[in-house]
């Protein structure tokens, strides 16, 4: 059977639950930068690495530990909410971004999704050259100022929220100095009516290190003549964005412009990734997961996902939660 590791990027902030399958590889994103001591789980901060860089990077720090550090037949990259599903039920519940929603990962819910079933991901990867989550609709997906109807017009929403647009023109400047052969791709990708992002997929050594070796000069180059100054937390994470989009540039190359075995994969979003300690917390989270599903449906057509109002609501929600704890530890 093929050497599979999927690597899954973990926060250093929060424990979340792991899939018992050991094509996972768990790894903690950012690990140079955390205060915990003995922690577990390995780090992306050994051997050739960028792990301090998890602010501006994210998930990516962990690609490129595993591009540098680990050698398999087949690398993959998922997020410690996000999975492929290899399930063999196609799931109809999915959401804007073409991804099916799930409350809580609890084993129950990996098993649903085919997440422990070693055998058949080995039998379904051996087959193909990329396994890729399925394309969104950039139509369906609410964007802060309203539906789009390009891929780039869906980033430029984000301007000054995510990111400042000009540096797409950057990034596309960048593509045509390290990587011509990308070009035709880049602007016919960001023309185009389907998004593929949030960085999930499977590749064979090949093609994962001509990923990298595509995504990384360009976002160490572009890091390097960006002035953050002024930019939020959010913005400071532009080289991550922009490496999202030259992924997505990087599949629309190999799957119109190349001869590849392709598989397309739903994409499973989990609310929450905490352990979970007993039944009545489990109940409580699904009840809970349910009621923020409810509440983020009915504000997504005043205040999508990324708007200044989404964004100013988000900080009103987590100052009332803060000055709650505060209050309740006073009380205590």
């Amino acid at each position: 059977m093929p050497n599979i590791k999927i690597f899954v990027s973990h926060r250093i902030d929060l424990d979340s639950e792991t899939i018992d399958n050991p094509i996972y590889v768990n790894v903690r994103c950012g690990a140079a930068l955390d205060p915990r001591k003995g922690a577990a789980m390995p780090g992306d901060d050994t051997g050739d690495n960028i792990s301090e860089k998890r602010g501006t990077f994210c998930e990516l720090t962990v690609q490129y530990w595993a591009w540098k550090n680990v050698d398999a037949e087949y690398y993959g990259l998922c997020h410690y909410r996000r999975y492929l599903s290899f399930s063999q039920h196609r799931f109809s519940n999915t959401n804007e971004d073409n991804m099916i929603p799930a409350p809580v990962l609890t084993r129950n819910a990996a098993k649903k999704y085919g997440l422990l079933d070693r055998l058949e991901m080995e039998r379904l990867v051996s087959g193909t050259d990329i396994v890729v989550a399925e394309y969104a609709p950039v139509e369906n997906i609410l964007a802060p100022l309203g539906k789009q109807t390009t891929v780039q017009g869906l980033w430029e929403s984000y301007d000054g929220i995510f990111f400042e647009k000009s540096v797409i023109t950057l990034m596309f400047e960048l593509i045509d100095t390290f990587s011509p052969e990308y070009t035709k791709s880049a602007r016919a990708y960001f023309a185009g009516k389907f998004h593929r992002g949030y960085n999930c997929y499977i590749l064979k050594k090949e093609l994962f290190d001509r990923l990298c070796s595509f995504q990384f000069p360009i976002l160490f180059e572009l890091e390097r003549r960006l002035d953050t100054t002024g930019y939020t937390e959010t913005m400071l994470r532009t080289p991550a964005f922009v490496g999202e989009m030259l992924y997505g540039i990087f599949i629309y190359h190999l799957t119109n412009c190349e001869q590849w075995r392709v598989k397309e994969l739903q994409l499973v979003f989990f609310r929450d990734t905490r352990p979970v300690h007993g039944f009545v917390d489990l109940a409580a989270r699904y009840c809970r997961g349910r009621l923020v599903q409810g509440l983020r449906a009915a504000m997504d057509p005043f205040a999508p996902r990324g708007s200044r109002r989404r964004e100013a609501l988000k900080r009103i929600y987590h100052a009332v939660k803060q000055w709650k704890i505060t209050n309740l530890d006073k009380e205590l």
